[in-house]
């Protein structure tokens, strides 16, 4: 068992009655009846700052009864464990109701990272004997070893490294990314903080240090486990976009014929002698993309005729993917000869 990081930790109550002040139901000890925590103000907290974010796989909560002379039935009956990583904004990890043991100890299933922690009683949430007052002789917060991913790389299909949002920390959970249209499969590189750790990627394992997965749609979850020798298993996840489609299925020009056009061809020469504009209308793959048709910077729509110059005129298209993040370029360059 890990050290009870609860121990002597930065304390403070909602409420209590003096003399039972929160600072009692840390300090270790058991055998006198005043060391103890008194709350009759229900909802109530005990809130513990551990000055540093720190793993948590196991806590207890020991009530009066059965220690000091205390009636058994003086047992706290609901309540939980919440944690909080700026001490304002709280998060229930873990909650106990109907609770008729003295010495209530909980393993969690997965181990809770953060600095602040409260232990809350609802209403009614009190002693056995009288569920509107709470009384604890002791809080436990007991530290485990936990095996972190200490990096996490995600390479396209290109294997260019995509970004993650936020950038990677081995104690951010939860992630985004974006990968272009052209993605069909990713490969995911995670490293455990201990080379004893097991790591699966959507439930397979690593060949290699790394693994494959396909890209389905436009939302794809990867999650990533590391189980560390102990049995205790973090879960990463990370929500991927798969661009849509950034090609363009075909393209018009009013005047001219567009020989051999291909989606995957983004340059185009072609001549005229004395046409004064063009129309452009481009249908790209898909209906809902973004298309800007432009000529040395000035916009233009698919109805509006571009005027064309003596000379060299780059009509461009550019696609954009409605969702994620990817684009083509399509230039047109037309040379009016006179």
């Amino acid at each position: 068992m890990g050290k009870n990081l609860a121990l002597n930790a930065d304390i403070t109550a909602s409420s209590y009655i003096d003399p039972y002040e929160p600072g009692r139901a840390v300090n270790g000890i058991v055998s006198d009846p005043t060391s103890r925590w008194l709350c009759a103000s229900l909802p109530g907290w005990l809130r513990l700052d551990l000055n540093k974010s720190c793993w948590i796989g196991q806590w207890t909560v020991k009530s009066i009864g059965g220690y000091a002379g205390w009636p058994i039935n003086y047992c706290m009956t609901s309540f939980s464990l919440e944690k909080s990583l700026d001490g304002t904004n709280w998060i229930a990890v873990d909650t106990v109701t109907g609770n008729t043991n003295n010495l209530c100890t909980r393993v969690l299933t997965s181990p809770v990272y953060a600095r602040y922690f409260r232990f809350f009683v609802p209403n009614y949430g009190g002693l056995q004997a009288n569920k509107s007052a709470a009384s604890v002789m002791e809080l436990e917060l007991i530290e485990t070893d936990v095996d972190v991913l200490t990096s996490l790389v995600i390479k396209d299909k290109e294997e260019h490294t995509a970004m993650l949002t936020p950038a990677f920390h081995s104690d951010i959970l939860s992630y985004t990314s974006n990968v272009g249209y052209d993605s069909d499969c990713i490969t995911v590189i995670p490293v455990a903080s201990k080379t004893t750790a097991s790591i699966t990627v959507n439930g397979q394992e690593l060949i290699g240090g790394k693994a494959s997965v396909s890209m389905t749609g436009e939302l794809n979850n990867v999650e990533i486990k590391v189980t560390s020798a102990g049995g205790y298993t973090l879960t990463y996840m990370v929500t991927v976009t798969r661009a849509s489609s950034p090609y363009l299925a075909s393209v018009a020009m009013t005047g001219f014929r567009i020989p051999g056009f291909s989606k995957t061809t983004y340059s185009y020469n072609l001549t005229t002698r004395n046409l004064a504009s063009t129309k452009v209308t481009p249908t790209p793959e898909d209906p809902e993309a973004v298309v800007v048709i432009s000529l040395n910077g000035t916009t233009f729509n698919s109805d509006q005729a571009i005027p064309l110059s003596k000379g060299l005129n780059p009509i461009e298209i550019v696609v954009a993917s409605k969702a994620g993040l990817d684009s083509r370029t399509y230039i047109f360059n037309i040379n009016k000869t006179s």
